[in-house]
């Protein structure tokens, strides 16, 4: 059977590369190439368009073994082309949890299929229909772009919103204690009021366990990034005074209570920030 593995070998060979040249353009050991040959580990999610140009192949291809058409086709907006893909982005989780022995990730990534299939993400005026899997599958390789494996954390971005939006009890998750008590944190309650008080105790609850605090901002982080495609000004301006409100004031306390992090809090900080700006900007614009 093929696989990534397999395929990165295949293609490498075919176009007479060796490993050496592979590591050079790429800043990497050859032994870390290797890895990827044998299966013991996978490149990282921007490293794969350099391999496949590299390569004279495809990501999908890679990926999932599918060859392009014979076909030339115009390069359009579809969902199809769509850089954050939800079949490649399953397809690289699934590839990643199977080098890495992340058992837990990959039940974790097909309960989350199974659970959102039929739902779809807001897209405003655009009439395409986004799978909502493509949601938590973004903040899954997300996670993994800024080098966090941590198989609890990654299960519970790919779960965050199945207990809020599938009815489904956290008691079903198919995961363990540790991941269940995150998910649980960041759940709203079917009830839940969005007054000052409410919002304070679900914020400081989060604050308090690594996990729930990580997903969370990463969560926002992807919101941020869609939000000029389905917000309103006036939503804009209201999600952009809650992150200030409560969304930085997580990140100051994950920076000073988990250090190990910092690189990771200060990028997603400098991405959310950047994007901020330049909405703020746009809004102000449409003022004048």
């Amino acid at each position: 059977m093929e696989t990534l593995a397999f395929r990165l070998a295949e293609a490498r060979k075919n176009c007479g590369m060796p490993l050496w040249q592979i590591a050079e353009k790429l800043f990497i050991t050859t032994h870390e190439v290797s890895l990827w040959e044998c299966g013991d580990s996978v490149p990282k999610v921007e490293q794969l368009p350099v391999i496949a140009e590299m390569y004279g192949v495809t990501t999908d291809w890679l990926l999932s073994g599918k060859k392009p058409s014979a076909e030339i086709v115009e390069v359009t907006s579809n969902v199809s082309d769509r850089i954050f893909n939800e079949t490649k982005m399953a397809t690289y989780v699934s590839a990643y949890c199977n080098a890495k022995s992340l058992f837990q990730t990959r039940r974790a990534l097909a309960f989350a299929k199974e659970k959102h299939q039929g739902q779809f993400r807001r897209q405003g005026h655009s009439h395409e229909k986004i799978p909502y899997i493509s949601h938590p599958l973004t903040l899954t390789c997300h996670a993994l772009a800024l080098g966090l494996e941590d198989d609890d954390l990654l299960s519970a971005c790919l779960l965050h919103d199945v207990c809020e939006d599938c009815d489904v009890e956290i008691g079903e998750l198919p995961v363990n204690d540790t991941t269940k008590e995150a998910v649980r944190l960041l759940t709203k309650q079917k009830d839940y009021k969005k007054t000052d008080e409410n919002q304070k105790a679900y914020y400081d609850g989060i604050a308090k366990n690594r996990i729930a605090l990580i997903v969370k901002l990463l969560d926002r982080c992807n919101n941020i990034s869609n939000m000029a495609n389905c917000f309103s000004d006036r939503h804009m301006a209201e999600y952009i005074k809650e992150t200030q409100e409560y969304i930085n004031p997580l990140m100051d306390i994950g920076r000073d209570a988990y250090p190990e992090y910092s690189n990771q809090f200060f990028l997603i900080r400098y991405h959310m920030n950047s994007v901020v700006e330049a909405l703020r900007h746009h809004m102000l614009s449409n003022i004048r």
